[in-house]
């Protein structure tokens, strides 16, 4: 067998000041059950920012909404996910569905958590510059640009099923996905 400096093993030593003498790689079920109650979240608080912003009543009633209005609402976004997840995510490595479900972010290489840029920046708004930029394009280069990020939103999410269970945003951030210690609990 050849040797790949970027291929993550299964089981990582733990460097000093982790929770146990072995980490192992969170499974594919975890990580889904986490990412799906952190969506179930994050699609409640923008439900509820789009009708106490009254964006959801021009929605519905088929009114244009706009670049204010869209806008505004990335930033409450941003700030209810640091609301939500940012102390754990500093502290812990987890999000509210991955300290539900026992599994942290930990950098690839250290087995460390990521410093919160790193974390959040990369791994949670990598696709927010292409987001801003359909924003602003025109109609059909937004269509355009909309499908494209939908599609990298799907490799994204399928990249999970490879040996080393990483995502894209695992390998742009350096970042796996482990099995938590009872210490990384609140």
């Amino acid at each position: 067998m050849s040797y790949n400096p970027f291929e993550v093993p299964e089981n990582l030593d733990v460097k000093a000041g982790e929770v146990s003498a072995t980490i192992i790689l969170a499974d594919r079920g975890k990580r889904f059950t986490g990412a799906f109650v952190d969506g179930i979240l994050a699609g409640g608080v923008a439900l509820g920012a789009q009708f106490a912003t009254g964006m959801l009543s021009k929605l519905s009633a088929g009114i244009p909404v706009s670049t204010t209005d869209q806008l505004l609402q990335s930033l409450i976004g941003v700030g209810a996910f640091l609301l939500m997840h940012g102390y754990l995510l500093v502290k812990h490595g987890q999000t509210v569905g991955k300290w539900l479900v026992g599994t942290r972010i930990v950098d690839a290489k250290t087995r460390e958590l990521l410093p919160f840029t790193r974390v959040y920046i990369i791994r949670y708004l990598w696709l927010t510059p292409l987001a801003l930029i359909v924003t602003f394009a025109p109609p059909g280069l937004a269509a355009l640009m909309s499908g494209i990020g939908g599609f990298i939103n799907l490799l994204d999410s399928l990249l999970i099923f490879g040996s080393q269970k990483c995502c894209l945003h695992d390998y742009l951030a350096g970042s796996i996905v482990v099995n938590a210690g009872k210490s990384s609990q609140p």
